[in-house]
């Protein structure tokens, strides 16, 4: 496991100065998180916000996707490389972001995915896409489910921060789809059971009633 860079260090610090405290961040389950190895965490994704709470509550680097232009600002173009972000093209689709994630575990990064693909408007969880087993059959590595929990209210979509508002993450234990076969209804099955362990992981309010309402039971005869 690579040891992290000075900046990224830092970065931890002031995290711990003014995002912990300004969202009353709490982290649970972070013992769920391997030290070593290759590791993907999957996340539910609601805000800007989810990339740094869940990088921060991982006790190593954490890898994630952005923006192309962003590598084109000044001062970003600098620092945002050093946080082990990894450039993706507007419009480039799931492939690029895959072989990027590819790229940064065999590094000995830590990758973090948001499974369904972009944040969610209404706060409740989306399908998953089966981005995340394909990478984790293709790599051998571990999947952590992880839930983030308001930071949809702490930074809503399209709005600026509202300190002060309370942001919880909670990780799972993680899923070995190693022996995965990279067909379609391999990687439904795979999905849908990293759907379920985000899921369990999230408060009733965040979850879309028509896909995790209890199993009916049939009916006596």
């Amino acid at each position: 496991m690579p040891r992290e860079n000075p900046v990224y260090r830092t970065a931890r610090v002031l995290a711990t100065l003014t995002i912990k405290p300004l969202f009353r961040l709490r982290i649970e389950g972070a013992e769920h998180v391997p030290e070593e190895g290759p590791v993907l965490i999957a996340s539910n994704h609601l805000s800007t916000l989810d990339p740094i709470v869940l990088a921060y509550g991982v006790p190593r680097p954490v890898a994630f996707v952005a923006k192309a232009e962003l590598f084109k600002m000044p001062v970003l173009s600098w620092l945002i490389p050093r946080l082990y972000a990894i450039p993706l093209e507007r419009g480039a689709g799931d492939l690029s972001a895959i072989k990027a994630a590819i790229r940064a575990l065999k590094a000995g990064l830590a990758f973090g995915i948001f499974p369904e693909g972009t944040r969610s408007r209404t706060g409740k969880l989306q399908p998953f896409k089966t981005g995340a087993a394909a990478i984790a059959a293709r790599t051998g590595a571990l999947v952590v489910p992880a839930a983030v929990i308001g930071s949809d209210k702490a930074w809503p979509v399209g709005k600026g921060p509202r300190p002060f508002t309370s942001v919880t993450v909670r990780y799972g234990p993680p899923l070995d789809f190693s022996g995965l076969k990279l067909d379609k209804k391999s990687l439904q099955e795979a999905t849908h059971a990293l759907e379920e362990a985000v899921a369990r992981l999230l408060p009733p309010e965040y979850l879309p009633e028509e896909s995790f309402a209890p199993a009916k039971q049939p009916e006596g005869r």
